[in-house]
């Protein structure tokens, strides 16, 4: 019997969270889980998470005010 592994299914077909962010409107972290070793320290999981902010910052999302 073959055994089929993740490596023969290929990374792309098998989608992965590698962390949750929830961030405030000020860049602060409300809650975080990192699932990954990708951001081994503190300041580079920060500086994702700034990367991460700067990116949306400029998305047109709504808050829950204007719902």
């Amino acid at each position: 019997m073959a055994r089929i592994t993740l490596a023969a299914l290929g990374a792309e077909s098998c989608p992965t969270v590698k962390n949750i962010l929830l961030l405030d409107s000020e860049e602060k972290r409300v809650a975080v889980k990192y699932y990954s070793d990708d951001w081994p320290t503190n300041s580079a999981k920060l500086a994702f998470e700034k990367s991460v902010f700067t990116k949306t910052l400029k998305s047109n999302a709504r808050v829950e005010g204007m719902l």
